[in-house]
């Protein structure tokens, strides 16, 4: 198997690993509590059915298919989506399987980041058949990988002007999450927390310190840390806009709070992969210019 493959196979299995746990802690399995019989609506029992399309998948791109490979990254956007919907929308389920939903899109996330470095990878190649063989690296790809080990070093900052903006915009994101988890209760003596639609709102908190903690990383221009926080603030766009009519909320204030929380996430990810486009300042692709020179 190609180096720059392994990587991507490898958290595929494992993903599909994830989706069989899931199914078992949701209690599909025979005489399971949700084994048929009506329990989250029977939707839970397609966690198995996920499972074998993404091994499939993985072993399809293990051979060096780019077109499973593109199919793949799509199945990560759509399981960055469903993963996190899923793990409340369904109804009450143990916290157990709740860890895993988020684990298995944090998965799909890292999934997606690394599918499409070596997609894009792949079409920067001179030979794109030789990065998909199973051979591993040619010639050709080793000599050119120091080279563009080089240039991702060269390119690793963006604009002060844009770390600001992505430092502005996501934390008024994580204040419009906190402000919600604040007044739905979650506080000191007030709400009981738990893992049950009704009681799970404090996981805004949750979401505001992980929006903070990668937006951290990605005002130092750190690409990983950039594309990860677009993919966050996509699936808080989500959540922010249709958990309101999941949870049949009436609450204007509640409603004002969500809305304003999704047009901040959004505006994360607009911000950021402007940012990502916008590339390095014109200072330091200038220095890198004259070390190499």
């Amino acid at each position: 198997m190609a180096g720059a493959l392994r990587p991507v196979v490898l958290l595929m299995l494992f993903a599909s690993l994830l989706f069989v746990v899931d199914g078992f802690f949701d209690g599909v399995y025979p005489g399971g509590p949700a084994w048929f019989t009506g329990k989250y609506e029977n939707l839970a029992e397609i966690s198995y059915v996920f499972a074998i399309i993404n091994t499939i998948v993985a072993i399809m791109v293990a051979r060096g298919s780019e077109r499973s490979l593109q199919s793949r990254i799509g199945l990560s956007v759509f399981f960055l989506i469903e993963r996190p919907l899923t793990a409340f929308a369904l109804g009450p389920k143990p916290i157990e399987s709740i860890v895993t939903h988020f684990t298995t899109a944090a998965v799909e996330l890292l999934i997606l980041v690394t599918a499409l470095r070596v997609w894009r990878l792949g079409h920067a190649a001179p030979d794109v058949d030789a990065l998909f063989a199973l051979e591993g690296p040619t010639r050709t790809a080793a000599e050119s990988e120091p080279r563009k080990v080089g240039s991702r070093r060269s390119i690793g900052a963006i604009t002060s002007r844009n770390a600001w903006l992505i430092g502005g915009v996501t934390l008024a994101l994580a204040i419009a999450l906190v402000a919600d988890g604040l007044y739905e209760g979650y506080v000191p003596g007030g709400k009981t927390w738990s893992a049950t639609p009704d009681g799970s709102g404090w996981i805004v908190y949750l979401f505001a310190a992980v929006a903070l903690s990668v937006a951290a990383r990605a005002v130092h221009g750190v690409k990983l840390a950039l594309r990860a926080l677009i993919g966050i603030a996509l699936i808080l766009f989500i959540e922010r806009s249709f958990t309101p009519f999941s949870m049949r909320e009436q609450d204007p204030i509640v409603l004002a709070l969500h809305a304003a929380g999704a047009f901040a996430s959004l505006a994360v990810a607009l911000v950021t992969a402007g940012a990502i486009r916008a590339g390095p300042t014109p200072r330091r692709a200038s220095l890198s210019t004259l070390e190499a020179a």
